[in-house]
């Protein structure tokens, strides 16, 4: 058993970890110090780059990235995480489309999470690549990886990009770079120095990442910033993101649905059980059983239960604690797929997660649950989306740079103070309000 594995076994009976050991701790602060020293050494070693592509610029003339003065002919969008991440920077796409119609835009994304992006108008190319490989030292001496980083620099300089948006990152700025872009959009001290030709700063005074915790702005609008620097003019519809379906993605769905027990008839909730980064962000598991049970025996609703196969361990603890039917489909469904269901689905109850922002971007109704990660920094965007939050003292405390990200008291309070009943209540009060509208 893995390291990994074994902190996710060592769990409560509400599914959050249980204090750990003297050897976790030690163990976690050499970890955490260890990539410390390696990333303050590559900082050092990328900074020196940065700083010949700093001169190599010098005496240059740079254009307004204005659509009076800058006429790309193909733009390059690169956001290298989660799903729920690169739904909301599917914005910037957007925004560039209808600022440089004529230009193409690729877009360069995470194998995991591109195909949610897999029938985006605005795309001309979606390229993948998976930059983790290289976490580990062992990672250098395989040829595999060599040649992977090869072919994808002659991909991208065969594109001849006019411009890269660098989203969010130092591996995105690595990659804008490598592109050979001339003209270069990002948060200049998320990348390294010198790497941005037009650098944006980010976050408060005193604090170089954007999404410092005391700058109290939303992820999608730091996105959106990036557009507007490289020339877009923002509307605020251009803060709800979208997701497009094709015809038979939608068929595959439906049949899919009917296959599981689908009854037309009835309303249809989708419940995410399960959340990354942090055992803390899922809403106990008691309260989903319970949950699902009333919205099925009280509320008259089918629950299907969305996921991945990772995410099944979780599911089938709800499910075995629950007394009714609900769907599973955990597994069963591309990403594609699983925005064709959130589509057909009348409401979304989910914690901090991909699917959660991908709802969003299908229209659907949204009850977002959260706890440990401030909503006003990355959730639902939709102005009618419902948030539920109880609000204790130490809330939010989300580390996404901490190699567990959980709570650092261990009794994850402000999950289990929502309570199924409220979740239940809000969630009656919705469907109704759909069936009106």
């Amino acid at each position: 058993m893995s390291y990994r594995e074994e902190q996710l076994s060592n769990v409560d009976d509400y599914g959050y970890p249980l204090a750990p050991g003297v050897s976790w701790q030690r163990r976690k602060r050499i970890i955490h110090t260890s990539r410390s020293i390696v990333g303050k050494i590559i900082y050092l070693l990328m900074s020196i780059i940065g700083g010949f592509l700093w001169l190599g610029r010098r005496g240059k003339r740079y254009p307004p990235l204005t659509p009076a003065t800058f006429h790309p002919r193909r733009i390059l969008v690169i956001r290298l995480d989660l799903i729920g991440d690169l739904v909301l920077s599917l914005t910037v796409v957007r925004a560039l489309k209808r600022t440089y119609p004529e230009a193409e835009i690729d877009l360069l994304a995470l194998p995991a999470s591109a195909r949610v992006a897999s029938y985006d108008p605005n795309l001309s190319e979606i390229i993948t690549y998976d930059p983790n490989i290289w976490r580990r030292p062992k990672a250098l001496l395989q040829p595999k990886n060599w040649r992977e980083a090869i072919n994808l620099r002659r991909r991208l300089r065969a594109r001849h990009y006019d411009l890269a948006v660098s989203v969010y990152a130092n591996w995105a700025a690595v990659l804008a770079v490598l592109s050979g872009a001339p003209r270069r959009v990002g948060y200049g001290r998320e990348g390294y120095p010198g790497f941005m030709t037009d650098s944006l700063p980010g976050g408060i005074p005193g604090r170089w990442r954007h999404w410092a915790p005391l700058d109290n702005k939303h992820e999608v609008d730091y996105c959106l910033a990036l557009a507007q620097a490289a020339g877009a003019t923002l509307t605020p519809e251009d803060r709800i993101p979208r997701l497009y379906v094709d015809e038979k993605t939608r068929q595959e769905t439906e049949q899919l649905l009917l296959q599981h027990g689908l009854q037309p008839h009835k309303p249809l909730i989708a419940c995410h059980i399960n959340s990354n980064n942090g055992q803390s962000k899922r809403w106990p598991i008691p309260h989903w059983a319970t949950l699902i049970d009333h919205l099925i025996r009280q509320g008259g609703a089918q629950v299907v239960l969305t996921g991945a196969p990772v995410d099944m361990p979780q599911i089938e603890q709800v499910t075995r604690r629950m007394r009714e039917q609900a769907i599973n489909l955990a597994g069963k469904t591309s990403l594609t797929q699983l925005a064709a269901l959130l589509q057909r689905a009348d409401l979304l109850i989910s914690g901090d997660s991909g699917p959660l922002h991908m709802g969003v971007a299908c229209g659907t109704p949204i009850i977002g649950i959260y706890g440990p990660t401030n909503p006003s920094l990355g959730g639902p965007v939709s102005p009618d989306a419902t948030v539920l939050r109880s609000g204790i003292w130490c809330s939010p405390c989300y580390n996404a740079k901490d190699t567990t990200a959980d709570c650092r008291y261990f009794t994850t309070q402000c999950m289990k103070n929502i309570l199924p009943t409220q979740v239940f209540e809000i969630a009656q009060t919705k469907l109704k309000s759909n069936v009106n509208i």
